[in-house]
């Protein structure tokens, strides 16, 4: 029997990442770009060990490899998942028993596996970063095991980028390294990338890969930061500096103790925090902004046409999230026609287009809780908002559209998580949440959540007033519980209100 497909347009593609340290399989849900893992699992072969000195894979990590990559068709044939994009990365392109071993994958799996180039290696991993954050600006570093790919980004464009040896397992970094002897050997590396780099300063650092987000693991620890979503963490460039020295100066087993922090990587964060330190003093970037999004989202971004690209990732993302939820589709999109009139009154706390992107947003994810209990509708929503696998949003956003989901549902109600929002949100940002949400709470209530219904109400400002209209032929849409909402609304806008009426000329 074939596996069940998603539907409501999203399709299952595969990735499968055969790197230097790891050999991965994710499935993930798609659609333009939108991409939600379903599916990871990874197995530590560890291929690119000794590869460096002797010039060949590791045996032991060839023989586990082969066993991953069995299991990995088999769980994708069960899956049915039939997309299946699979790439070889640094070790096995390095090694002179490469091809013999993506040879031998073929026969055994029957899986085709193509070994990248690092400049290709180095634009996929650029894309990626793009995916999920269409506005980079500065440059990408890609930290794999055997190497760190290094690529300018800007105005969505990405430009010629350098893969450089420079990974742990390359490096043979660990316990015990000597850092002088490394920070010479980095430095080296570097100075050859200089010329291709030396107009890129200003802009971000994008952290990609488990080394960096392992780094930021123990700035969010030290900060006390309130939300554990790694994307688009983002860490200022003095904080930056004293990050990495203060891990430097700690011993792998104190490190082990951070939450969520593998003890596998712990040994590898001094390496890490080296080289982060060398390439944020030879050049200037503003910030290290950590993205959960670099190969294998490049890889999935790089399939796409010019139109399903042009979809910003956060709206994307709000759609196929609610689509699995909401009960009528069209509702959305209509109230945001709806609440246009009341925009210049919400503000725009994130800046004009970031906000106008962030209530679109919130519009669409109005009937996220359609399906959810009654009783618990408004928590429940806030936190599938708040940690729902979007990109392209900082956590202040993250957590505004969240809370702006909270006030549709609970109205005024005290708000959930307090000092999580105090920590990420000023009381601009909590006025927008709140004006927004009460909005969206009188479209449902006035509408019964449905576009066509919710086309023949407007509502409009007129002296300080807000008024709620309705065409003559729809006056029962004018209820107690309607107006009620209404003056919700108002409140949380800072308008005086005028009951609900009918009229001619709505629409």
């Amino acid at each position: 029997m074939a596996a069940a497909k998603p539907g409501h347009g999203l399709v299952d593609k595969a990735v499968i990442d055969v790197g230097s340290n790891s050999v991965r399989l994710v499935v993930f849900r798609t659609r333009e770009t939108f991409f939600q893992p379903v599916f990871n699992e990874k197995v530590l072969a560890g291929l690119g060990r000794g590869v460096e000195q002797g010039g060949v894979l590791n045996p032991q990590g060839v023989e586990m490899a082969l066993a991953a990559l069995h299991r990995y068709k088999r769980i994708l044939k069960a899956r049915g998942v039939g997309n299946v994009l699979a790439v070889a990365t640094a070790a096995v392109r390095q090694a002179g028993d490469g091809p013999a071993f993506i040879e031998k994958v073929r026969r055994r799996t029957g899986l085709d596996i193509e070994v990248i180039s690092g400049s290709t290696e180095a634009r996929l991993s650029a894309l990626g970063v793009i995916a999920g954050t269409p506005d980079a600006r500065g440059v990408v570093g890609d930290l794999g095991g055997s190497s760190l790919e290094l690529v300018p980004v800007a105005r969505g464009r990405v430009r010629k980028g350098v893969s450089l040896p420079l990974g742990p397992l390359a490096m043979r970094a660990g316990e015990g390294m000597d850092r002088a002897v490394l920070g010479a050997r980095i430095d080296a590396a570097l100075d050859g990338a200089a010329k291709q780099f030396s107009k890129a300063d200003g802009g971000s650092f994008y952290a990609v890969g488990g080394a960096w987000r392992s780094l930021a693991l123990v700035n969010m620890a030290l900060r006390g930061h309130p939300l554990r979503v790694l994307h688009n963490y983002t860490i200022s460039r003095d904080e930056a500096f004293a990050l990495v020295h203060l891990v430097q100066a700690q011993r792998p087993d104190s490190l082990g103790n951070v939450p969520g922090l593998s003890s596998r990587r712990a040994p590898l964060l001094p390496y890490a925090a080296l080289l982060l330190e060398r390439i944020l003093q030879r050049q200037f970037f503003e910030n290290v902004t950590i993205s959960a999004y670099g190969l294998r989202e490049g890889l999935l971004y790089d399939q796409l046409d010019s139109r399903a690209r042009a979809v910003h990732p956060v709206l994307a993302g709000v759609k196929a999230l609610a689509q699995q939820n909401w009960s009528s589709p069209r509702f959305g999109a209509q109230a945001q026609r709806w609440i246009e009139p009341v925009r210049g009154v919400l503000g725009a706390p994130f800046g004009g287009k970031r906000s106008a992107l962030l209530a679109a947003a919130a519009c669409r994810l109005a009937d996220i809780g359609a399906r959810l209990h009654p009783d618990h509708r408004a928590e429940i929503a806030f936190d599938l908002v708040l940690y729902a696998p979007f990109a392209g949003l900082s956590h202040a956003e993250r957590a505004a559209l969240a809370l702006c989901i909270f006030h549709r549902y609970a109205g005024t109600q005290k708000r959930p998580r307090a000092g999580l929002l105090d920590q990420l949100l000023g009381a601009e940002e909590k006025r927008w949440a709140l004006g927004l949400g009460m909005s969206l709470r009188c479209a449902a209530a006035v509408s019964g959540r449905t576009a066509r219904l919710l086309k023949r109400t407007r509502v409009r400002i007129e002296d300080g007033t807000l008024l709620l209209e309705a065409r003559d032929d729809t006056r029962e849409l004018l209820t107690a519980r309607a107006q009620k909402r209404l003056q919700g609304m108002a409140a949380a806008l800072g308008l005086a209100v005028q009951d609900a009426k009918a009229g001619q000329g709505v629409g």
